[in-house]
């Protein structure tokens, strides 16, 4: 007998094969229909989605506007008979009640080992039986949630270290199963190269390694929340992580006679795969609606400000670099912004839609204004600054900190209110050899505002400058909407070209 298992991660939304710019090859539809049929040529099959599901793409952020009472995504993994789900970080960004109303008909096939109070049905644990080959799946969520959600959206929950929780009842699945897969939406926290060195701080944000560490009994090991894209053997464990976005997916296979397990990542560009329009149906005319939407003119610049090579932008500023720090400082009337520039950013032209600024800010944060010294303020400087070094060739280039072992851009900042100057030929926490602001050289002992969006804030294992800094303004508004009530506020922006830092030293 021969069972297939099928693991999608981090699909954020991605229903269709693009970002609504250009077309991609990625996409729940494409997945789903392959899985559809690719399932008819085992006995059995197991599907499992290991979270952030419900937000991430100009799809799921439309739909947070609808009021919905059911989640048509959730629904398409449910029409291919998905088995389990286990709850992603994002899935709490758009409030409590939309999490109940999206998974409110699966809740069933909730799999939830560690997040206490969660207010939907759920169980840590489910064995299934395959004609007497029981496989259990265990699931678990990472613990860093509250370290970068609103208070309001995890309102009476708690999230129990995934460890401790599996302990409880690790002899209860062992004993009542052939096969123990543990479906972990987090990462790993050190190599996969068998050396099992820390890649990180070690916070709890990403515990896979840890896990592997403390139990033998597992047999898979299903993680996701990082956004990488492997699938290997440690210790004899198959571990696997698709990629954001659904531009892969796992597929696991067990023969039960030989007990010879095979395992890849398929990638969706190589399938070549053609949409079932039955899938399809539930979509066609909320895509139709969304794009729409999407094109709504909401205001103009005096010319355009396209980004062409990110890096360019962030070694040396750009309009659009400006034009974000100026929508922060306006709302928050801080006295320093920080920002920073996401992967998926192109700038704009001339004329702005909605479909323009979720695609340059496609994530629901909100901001935070702090109160920090001039001392915090050139430490957090110091910690972007390690993003710039200078290769073998005494070229300037990304230190590898920032793409190892997943690629981290969104954690270099660019801060405005001031100027500053890095010289990247300098050591690590000695680079910033200048902060003016208004031509006076910044007071260090002196307290300054910065607005900041809420990972930021939170996220304190990167930039600690924040840890236990005193919140003066809390602003529960997602960016994209604060963006698009600038434009709503000002009409015709006048484009800012100057540029208040400098990296020198290459």
């Amino acid at each position: 007998m021969k069972i297939a298992i099928y693991q999608t991660s981090d699909l954020h939304g991605y229903v269709y094969p693009t970002n609504y710019v250009d077309y991609q090859e990625l996409g729940i539809l494409k997945i789903a229909s392959f899985i559809q049929n690719d399932e008819k040529n085992y006995d059995h099959s197991l599907k499992i989605d290991t979270g952030d599901l419900t937000q991430g793409s100009a799809m799921t952020h439309y739909l947070s506007k609808q009021n919905i009472t059911q989640n048509p995504i959730v629904n398409l993994l449910d029409k291919v008979s998905f088995d389990a789900f286990v709850i992603g970080n994002h899935e709490f960004n758009y409030g409590l009640d939309y999490l109940k109303n999206s998974y409110k008909q699966v809740e069933d096939k909730i799999l939830n080992s560690n997040i206490k109070g969660l207010p939907l049905k759920s169980k840590p644990y489910e064995i299934f039986n395959f004609d007497g080959y029981r496989i259990a799946v265990v699931g678990a969520t990472t613990v860093f949630i509250p370290n970068w959600e609103q208070a309001s959206t995890i309102e009476g929950m708690e999230f129990l270290d995934p460890i401790e929780t599996f302990k409880s009842f690790e002899d209860e699945v062992v004993k009542n199963s052939d096969l123990v897969i543990y479906a972990y939406h987090g990462g790993f926290e050190k190599s996969i190269d068998g050396m099992n060195t820390p890649t990180e701080k070690l916070t709890k944000e990403n515990q896979a390694s840890e896990i592997l560490e403390n139990f033998t009994s597992i047999d898979i090991l299903l993680s996701g929340h990082q956004h990488r894209s492997f699938i290997t053997k440690l210790n004899e464990v198959i571990c696997a992580q698709p990629i954001n976005n659904g531009g892969n997916f796992t597929k696991i296979v067990v023969d039960t006679q030989t007990l010879e397990i095979t395992y890849e990542l398929i990638d969706v560009e190589s399938l070549g795969q053609t949409i079932n329009p039955e899938l399809e149906e539930d979509f066609t005319k909320l895509n139709e609606d969304l794009e729409v939407y999407l094109d709504t003119k909401i205001g103009e610049f005096s010319e355009d400000i396209l980004m062409y090579d990110l890096f360019e932008a962030r070694l040396h500023s750009h309009p659009f670099i400006n034009f974000i720090h100026d929508v922060q400082l306006d709302i928050s009337h801080a006295d320093f912004s920080s920002i920073c520039i996401f992967d998926t950013a192109k700038g704009f032209e001339k004329e702005v839609t909605i479909r323009d600024v979720l695609i340059n800010y496609p994530y629901p944060n909100t901001l935070k204004v702090l109160e920090i010294s001039g001392h915090k303020l050139k430490e957090a400087i110091e910690i972007s600054a390690t993003y710039f070094v200078l290769d073998d060739t005494g070229s300037i280039t990304i230190n590898r900190d920032f793409l190892v072992p997943k690629i981290q851009n969104y954690n270099y900042d660019l801060y405005r209110g001031l100027d500053y100057i890095i010289d990247i030929s300098r050591p690590f926490g000695d680079r910033v050899i200048s902060m003016t602001k208004d031509g006076i050289e910044l007071d260090l002992d002196a307290n300054y505002t910065i607005v900041l969006n809420n990972y930021r804030a939170t996220n304190t294992s990167k930039y600690p400058a924040y840890e236990n800094a005193k919140l003066i303004k809390d602003i529960n508004m997602d960016m994209s909407e604060i963006i698009i009530n600038y434009f709503e506020k000002y009409g015709k922006i006048q484009i800012k070209s100057d540029s208040n830092f400098k990296v020198i030293g290459f």
